[in-house]
C-alpha cells in the first residue's frame, strides 16, 4: 500500500494501522524529508513530489491499493499557490500516475469541510448540497473541494477511487501548534472561545475508518468520518474537565471575529500577517460543521469512541495538563 503525507499527524496513523493490518506499505516522501520514524516502523520509503509525475509513478508501480493523506493547510495569501499547487494539482497529477499503473483502490482524503457549514448547527452529511455562498471564505476549504471534486470524476471516468471526509481529528502525536486556531484553543481548556463547532473524533477511529474504507467502500462514494458534535465551547469545557479545571467558558463575540477578519485581510494584503493570525483564522468564528457519520457506519462499520477517551488521549499527549 502506498500512502502519501506518511511524516503527518493522520497519514502517520494510516501507515500504522495498514502494517497492523499486515499490510507492506510505502512511503512517498519529498526530498530531503527525514524517513528514519518511519523505516524504524517498517515502512518502505520512495522519494517523490506531487508535481513530478515520473516519480508518482514509480510510487504507484507495485501497490495494490493508494491512501492519499498529503496536503498543505494553513492560512493567509502567501499559502494560497501552493496549496493549490499541492491540493489540487498534485492530487491530479498522483491520479493520473495511479491510472497509468492501474492501481486497484484509492480513498482520496479530503475533509468534512468540504462538505459544508452553516450559522445554525445544522447537521449534514453525503447528501449536502454545496452552495458557495453560505461559507466562509477559506482558500485551504476551496482547494481541498476542488481536489475531491477531480477524484470523483475521475472515478466516473472509471479510476477505482473513493473519497473520505474526516472531521476535527485528534489524539496522540497532534501538535496543538498545527492545529486549527478555534480547535488548539477548546483543547488548550482555554477560558474564551469563538462561537462556532465541529465534530470531534480520535485519530484511531478515523484511521480505522480510512482502511475500512480502503478495503470496503464503494467506488465513487464519499464517507463522513465525523464524532461527536461540539460547539468550540462545549469542547473547551469537555478539556477543562479532562484536566481538572473548573471555571466558566465565554465565547467570543462574532463581531470581534469580522473585525479581526478585516484587519488581519489589511495585513496580509501588506504581507504582515503571521501564520497564526491568518485572516482564515477568524473569518472561521461562528460557523458550524456538524456531520452525520450514519453512512460511514452502516457500509463501513464506522465506529466512534466516547468523547471522556478521546480527550484522555489527546491531552495526554499534547502537553495539556492531565490530573
Amino acid at each position: 500500500m502506498l500512502v502519501t503525507g506518511a511524516t503527518g499527524f493522520l497519514g502517520g496513523h494510516v501507515a500504522d494501522r495498514l502494517l497492523a493490518r499486515g499490510h507492506t506499505v510505502r512511503a512517498l516522501l519529498r526530498p530531503g524529508r527525514a524517513a528514519e520514524s518511519l523505516v524504524a516502523r517498517g515502512v518502505e520509503t520512495c522519494v517523490g513530489d506531487l508535481s513530478d509525475e515520473r516519480s508518482l509513478k514509480a510510487a504507484c508501480r507495485d501497490v495494490d491499493g493508494l491512501v492519499h493523506c498529503a496536503e498543505r493547510v494553513g492560512g493567509g495569501s502567501r499559502q494560497e499557490g501552493e496549496q493549490h499547487r499541492i491540493n489540487v494539482e498534485g492530487s491530479s497529477a498522483l491520479y493520473r500516475a495511479a491510472r497509468k499503473v492501474r492501481t486497484a483502490r484509492i480513498v482520496h482524503v479530503s475533509s468534512a469541510a468540504t462538505v459544508g457549514c452553516n450559522k445554525d448547527g445544522a447537521v449534514l452529511d453525503e447528501t449536502t448540497p454545496w452552495v458557495g455562498r453560505d461559507r466562509p471564505k477559506l482558500h485551504y476549504v476551496t482547494t481541498k473541494r476542488e481536489s475531491e471534486e477531480r477524484a470523483l470524476a475521475a472515478a466516473r471516468a472509471g479510476l477505482p477511487i473513493l473519497a473520505v471526509n474526516p472531521a476535527v481529528t485528534i489524539g496522540p502525536g497532534l501538535d496543538l501548534g498545527s492545529a486549527q486556531g478555534p480547535v488548539a484553543s477548546a483543547l488548550a481548556g482555554a477560558r474564551r472561545v469563538p462561537k462556532g463547532g465541529g465534530s470531534v473524533s480520535d485519530v484511531a477511529d478515523v484511521t480505522e475508518g480510512i482502511v475500512l474504507a480502503l478495503e470496503q467502500g464503494r467506488v465513487g462514494e464519499r464517507y463522513i468520518l465525523g464524532g461527536h458534535n461540539l460547539t468550540w465551547r462545549e469542547l473547551s469545557e469537555a478539556a477543562r474537565r479532562q484536566a481538572g479545571r473548573a471555571g466558566r467558558v465565554r465565547e467570543y463575540p462574532n463581531a470581534l471575529g469580522r473585525a479581526l477578519a478585516s484587519g488581519m485581510t489589511v495585513l496580509d494584503a501588506a504581507r504582515l500577517a503571521r501564520p497564526s493570525l491568518a485572516p482564515e483564522r477568524f473569518r472561521a468564528w461562528g460557523w458550524f460543521t456538524f456531520v452525520d457519520s450514519s453512512k460511514a457506519q452502516r457500509e463501513l462499520g464506522y465506529t466512534v469512541r466516547p468523547l471522556a477517551e478521546i480527550l484522555a488521549r489527546a491531552c495526554s499527549r499534547t502537553g495539556v495538563p492531565t490530573p
